[in-house]
């Protein structure tokens, strides 16, 4: 017996899911396009498409590109009057190809139907070329955040009504899970991943603020988050003393300079790492990079990632950690994998 698809979602809910996505997204839309969507075979959509033919919810009309058979809903003549801009949208468009892969699945079809209901408005022809895909983003080393669907929203929620949160928490992946009061003031992202920016608070009574700095707590080390009945609309955003300084974590700020051979040398003289920050250029091509730094360990895995070109000029007590790690992963490639892997164990 094949398998059957969908089984949560009743015909009622494929017709509504069908007629909405057409009626908003003034577009065609494919027969393979509807079936991914709605998670169910070509056969059903078929059915579903008669079904609604059939209601009269609309006129449904149907064009084939080569082999395969698109639909699309006939915009009424006469929309209301609404201020939207078509370059606005294609701008919010843009946004959501740079961003998307960081939320879960739920929360991009979220944002994919509410821009489609904006472009629903716009004149007859600006709503297909407000919603056309000009973004990618290239990522690697991903976190998938469909897990994190619920700790996200509960966060959101919470930002929004001002209320703290009791969070377990995962530091490492081997790490004790540890429980905290968080009164989450902004969702974060950097490097990749979300992070959750607020104050830690008191266990009981009126929520006071523990230490005077914010804390960053990576969304995707949440194991569980729950959103008390303590408000935290007296505690206010800590001063980000580092803002605009290289680095999430908040130690305190330190100058490095950075030299970059001439290889790196572009590279690391288009981008901006802190708000601070100074190029002096040598004549061999290569540049002094002089910034303001919150984070060591940010900074030693940055300059690491570049190899032998870039070099820690200062301060001193960085380039010695940063020395002291190249000697240990020159050891580590010296020895061959099983000697290496030995000596690992006998650690453990």
């Amino acid at each position: 017996m094949g398998r059957k698809w969908n089984q949560d979602m009743t015909p009622a809910e494929r017709l509504l899911s069908v007629y909405t996505l057409l009626l908003f997204s003034g577009r065609e839309v494919s027969l393979s396009e509807l079936a991914r969507r709605l998670d169910c075979s070509k056969q059903t959509v078929r059915r579903v498409m008669d079904q609604m033919e059939a209601a009269r919810f609309g006129t449904l009309l149907r064009e084939m590109h080569g082999r395969e058979v698109a639909y699309r809903l006939d915009r009424p003549r006469h929309l209301p009057g609404v201020s939207l801009s078509p370059e606005g949208l294609r701008q919010l468009a843009l946004c959501r190809a740079f961003m998307l892969h960081l939320l879960p699945e739920n929360m991009r079809d979220m944002v994919d139907v509410t821009l489609q209901h904006a472009a629903a408005y716009l004149p007859e022809g600006a709503s297909s070329c407000a919603m056309e895909e000009m973004g990618q983003a290239q990522t690697k080393g991903v976190i998938d955040y469909s897990p994190f669907q619920e700790i996200l929203q509960t966060l959101m929620d919470a930002i929004r009504l001002k209320q703290v949160c009791e969070v377990r928490y995962r530091p490492s992946l081997n790490g004790e899970v540890k429980r905290h009061f968080f009164a989450p003031m902004k969702i974060v992202a950097y490097h990749e991943a979300l992070y959750a920016r607020g104050r830690l608070v008191s266990e009981k009574g009126r929520a006071e603020a523990l230490f005077p700095s914010s804390t960053s707590l990576a969304v995707h080390r949440m194991t569980e988050v729950r959103m008390t009945r303590r408000s935290s609309a007296h505690i206010p955003d800590a001063p980000d003393e580092g803002e605009g300084c290289f680095g999430l974590m908040g130690d305190e700020p330190f100058t490095v300079r950075v030299r970059f051979a001439p290889s790196a040398a572009t590279y690391a003289a288009e981008r901006s790492w802190s708000r601070d920050q100074r190029l002096t250029w040598h004549r061999d091509g290569g540049v002094t990079l002089t910034m303001t730094a919150r984070s060591a360990a940010e900074v030693i895995a940055w300059v690491m990632s570049f190899a032998e070109t870039a070099e820690i000029l200062s301060p001193a007590w960085l380039r010695e950690e940063v020395a002291a790690r190249v000697r240990a992963m020159s050891g580590m490639y010296e020895r061959t994998p099983k000697t290496a892997r030995k000596k690992r164990e006998e650690k453990a």
